[in-house]
């Protein structure tokens, strides 16, 4: 048997400061993830992206949970070409 929450770390191609991290938990028959950016070195929350609940493996829990983080920072990077001089990330 798997203890939970278990968590899955995604490099940030364009900051070495952050990661994305996946944590995915184990409720009665469903998976549920929650999707943050962290800091590296003190794994402190940056940015909460979004929870994802109500699904019916870890995989596909960790799946959801990965394309919610990268769509995420598809519109963050849209949002920066159109104005750069915002800080669209916070």
């Amino acid at each position: 048997m798997k203890e939970f929450p278990q968590e899955k770390y995604i490099d940030l191609e364009n900051n070495p400061y952050l990661l994305g991290r996946i944590s995915i938990n184990h409720v009665k028959d469903d998976f549920n993830a929650e999707v943050d950016i962290i800091h590296k070195e003190s794994h402190k929350i940056f940015k909460h992206v979004d929870i994802v609940y109500g699904q019916q493996s870890l995989e596909e829990a960790l799946i959801t949970g990965v394309q919610r983080l990268r769509k995420f920072l598809e519109d963050v990077e849209k949002k920066n070409q159109a104005d750069p001089t915002k800080d669209h990330l916070h």
